[in-house]
């Protein structure tokens, strides 16, 4: 959304951005106003993570039927007057929003980014994708009906698409597959030339989670027979210290913890895969764009619309998500045969070039 909001000020329009605050609040930058909202609820969406699950019980209901979310924002698009309205994940604001667009008579364009109008945790584990309560059920319901037909969706992944619309979503909406905007940061010199030392340096990027799939792969690496390899590990979350705990002693993996993006810059760079094991339905994961435009091979689970950018034996390869056995397969055939990494190099700048946030917003405009 920030790469957005700085094109279009670029473009030297003027751009209305409602958020989450800690406390209710207005600011002017130039072009930009910002509002800062704090919804009624018994806390705020930015400490979930925090909160035990019982809590979040009562959160959830709460945050969908948010009246105090619903009149702020219904009072700031009748004054300011958007020519339309463009929003993205709603969780923390409110279920009601669509509403309060459509009462205020302003085109709705909505961004879906994961499985959020359809599961309240955002997430569906492979081999668990049927709702396991009945509540599951009732909120896709309650949230279907509530949001009804933006003039727009726009959609990263065609895999993303058809699972709103197979939940009979969106059933009158314009509908657009419309992949996240990349920005690209200055690209070395593509190296062309094949390793000369053999050794292959795997990069994981992401949630320190189980359905991230780091456990997952720590435990295949450990099986895998060619030893020409080491794992850097990049990221912090609930398994951390069980993944310290886990390779505590063997060199061959590397714990970073949490980087600031120049520093991840460095680490793409000296990777020569990066790998994405997730356990978890994928819509267009931020970390497989930053790996291509680095010139970095990615080796992925195949699940969600993660194939939809990985394509085999150009710019990565892809495994059977969940599956030991695929995933050794993959990574010992490239600890073998490590010549093919300057092949998959090649194309992986190519793969992502036309993802560029210009003509993304191109889109956009072509759009309104």
């Amino acid at each position: 959304m920030d790469i957005l909001v700085r094109e279009f000020l670029k473009e030297n329009h003027d751009v209305v951005l409602i958020t989450l605050g800690r406390t209710n609040s207005v600011t002017h930058e130039g072009k930009l106003t910002i509002y800062r909202i704090k919804p009624l609820n018994i806390f705020s969406f930015l400490d979930i993570n925090k909160k035990p699950v019982w809590l979040r019980f009562i959160w959830h209901p709460l945050d969908v039927f948010n009246l105090s979310s619903y009149f702020k924002v219904k009072k700031i698009l009748g004054k300011e007057k958007p020519k339309v309205v463009m929003t993205h994940n709603l969780k923390g604001l409110g279920y009601l929003i669509p509403l309060a667009i459509r009462k205020v008579g302003i085109r709705h364009f909505h961004t879906v980014h994961d499985v959020q109008l359809s599961r309240p945790s955002g997430l569906i584990l492979y081999g668990r994708e049927k709702p396991f309560l009945i509540l599951d059920k009732i909120y896709e319901k309650t949230i279907k009906r509530l949001f009804g037909n933006p003039d727009v969706i726009i959609s990263p992944s065609r895999w993303l698409m058809g699972y709103y619309q197979a939940r009979g979503f969106f059933y009158e909406s314009k509908k657009m597959i419309m992949p996240n905007p990349v920005v690209f940061k200055k690209v070395d010199k593509l190296e062309t030339t094949a390793k000369t030392d053999g050794q292959v340096t795997l990069l994981f990027v992401g949630q320190l989670e189980g359905f991230k799939g780091i456990i997952f792969l720590i435990n295949a690496l450990k099986k895998v027979v060619p030893q020409n390899w080491q794992l850097l590990i990049i990221g912090t979350g609930a398994t951390e210290k069980y993944v310290k705990q886990i390779i505590e002693g063997d060199n061959r993996f590397k714990f970073i913890g949490r980087v600031d993006q120049p520093t991840l810059i460095d680490y793409y760079r000296q990777a020569d895969f990066t790998v994405v094991p997730s356990l978890c339905y994928e819509n267009s994961p931020k970390v497989i764009d930053e790996s291509l435009v680095a010139n970095v091979p990615v080796l992925a689970a195949d699940i969600g619309g993660v194939s939809e950018i990985v394509k085999d034996d150009y710019n990565g390869f892809t495994f059977a998500p969940g599956n030991e056995k695929n995933l050794i397969e993959v990574l010992e055939y490239f600890l073998n045969h490590t010549e093919k990494i300057s092949e998959l190099k090649k194309n992986c700048f190519v793969s992502v070039r036309n993802f560029s946030v210009a003509n993304y917003i191109k889109q956009l405009f072509g759009l309104i």
